[in-house]
C-alpha cells in the first residue's frame, strides 16, 4: 500500500510551511516542501483538499490547498492561530487555544465562508473538536472541562474532570460508549462514560506515576480498539495502553527517537511520529499492539501535525 502524507510545522529559519512525504507502510521517503505558509499548526483533509490553520501578515485563519500545493482560498477571521481543525459534511471546525473559541467555516467549490464563532471562555485552552452524534465536544485544557455544543452551536453542558487535569485530545471507543481523553497537565488518560457524561476511570500514562511532567499531547487508537497510544513531549516518549471498555492498563513506554513528539499518526501496524525539536519523522512498526522497532527516520523541520491518505 502506498500513502502520501503531509506535515504542518512551526515556521522558522529551517521550516517554510507544509511538507509532503511518501510512505509504503513501513518506510518514509521523498520529503518535499508542498506550500510556503506561516505556522500551519494543524492540518486536515476536506475531500481532495489539504486544509491548514495558519498565520497571515496581520491575523490568522484557514487556507486550503490542492495536492500540488497551490493555494485555492484563505479566510482570515482570528487574531491568533487555532490549534486544531477537522472537517465534516461541508464544514470545517476549529478550536482556538489562545482565544478559548470554537469556530465553524463552510467550504464549497473551493471557497471558504465564515459561519460562526462560539466563545467558550477567554483563555479556556480549547484544544480539539470531537464529533459525537449531533454534538461537538471541545476539551478545554484550562477549565478542566469538555464543552458540549449542540447542532445549533450553543453550549448546552460540560463534562467535568479533576482539577489540574488539562483535558487536551481524545478518541472514542469503537461503539462510541466511552471517550478516552488525555490530560496534558496530569499525564493521565481519563475514561468518560458517554451515557453518564462523567469520568469513570483514570490511569497515569508514564512509568512510576510521574506527575511533575505536564506535557502529554497526541492520542490515537488501534484499528481493533484494543490499544491507545499517547505522546508526552518533555519525556520524549510514546505510551501504549491496553483498553477494554472502562478498564485501562499501561503496558509499554518507549522513546519517540527524537525530541518533543507533538503529534503522530497510526496506520495499521505502523506509527509515524513528528518530533518537533529534533526535526525528524520516525516510522515505528507495531506487533500485537506493542511498538516493535524503528523502521526509518527522515528529516522534517519543526513538524507538529501529520495527516496521511492512500495514494
Amino acid at each position: 500500500m502506498k500513502y502520501k502524507g503531509y506535515v504542518g510545522t512551526y515556521t522558522s529559519k529551517e521550516s517554510k510551511g507544509i511538507y509532503s512525504f511518501e510512505f509504503d507502510g513501513k518506510k518514509l521517503s521523498n520529503v518535499e516542501l508542498l506550500a510556503n505558509v506561516k505556522n500551519p499548526k494543524y492540518l486536515t483533509f476536506a475531500d481532495d483538499l489539504v486544509v491548514a490553520v495558519c498565520d497571515y501578515e496581520k491575523g490568522s485563519g484557514i487556507s486550503i490547498f490542492d495536492k500540488e500545493g497551490n493555494k485555492l482560498d484563505s479566510l482570515e477571521y482570528e487574531d491568533s492561530t487555532s490549534c486544531y481543525i477537522d472537517y465534516k459534511d461541508g464544514y470545517l471546525y476549529t478550536s482556538n487555544y489562545h482565544e478559548g473559541t470554537f469556530s465553524v467555516i463552510s467550504i464549497k467549490d473551493n471557497k471558504l465562508e465564515f459561519v460562526k464563532k462560539v466563545l467558550i471562555k477567554e483563555k479556556a485552552g480549547s484544544h480539539q473538536v470531537l464529533f459525537y452524534k449531533d454534538e461537538f465536544l471541545v476539551p478545554c485544557l484550562f477549565l478542566d472541562k469538555i464543552a458540549v455544543i449542540d447542532e445549533n452551536y450553543d453550549i448546552v453542558s460540560y463534562i467535568e474532570f479533576e482539577e489540574g487535569s488539562g483535558p487536551r485530545h481524545g478518541v472514542f471507543s469503537k461503539d462510541g460508549k466511552y471517550l478516552y481523553i488525555i490530560g496534558e497537565l496530569s499525564n493521565k488518560l481519563y475514561v468518560v462514560d458517554m451515557d453518564l457524561r462523567k469520568v469513570v476511570n483514570s490511569v497515569n500514562v508514564l512509568e512510576n506515576n510521574k506527575t511533575h511532567v505536564k506535557d502529554s499531547a497526541a492520542i490515537r487508537m488501534s484499528d481493533d480498539g484494543k490499544y491507545i497510544y499517547v505522546s508526552t513531549r518533555t519525556e520524549d516518549v510514546i505510551s501504549v495502553l491496553k483498553v477494554d471498555k472502562e478498564d485501562v492498563k499501561l503496558v509499554q513506554v518507549v522513546s519517540s527517537e527524537g525530541l518533543h513528539p507533538r503529534d503522530f499518526i497510526l496506520e495499521k501496524d505502523c506509527l509515524i511520529i513528528a518530533n518537533r525539536s529534533s526535526n525528524n519523522l520516525v516510522s515505528m512498526s507495531i506487533n500485537n499492539g506493542l511498538i516493535d522497532k524503528v523502521e526509518n527516520i527522515v528529516d522534517v523541520p519543526e513538524g507538529i501535525a501529520i495527516i496521511l491518505e492512500e495514494k
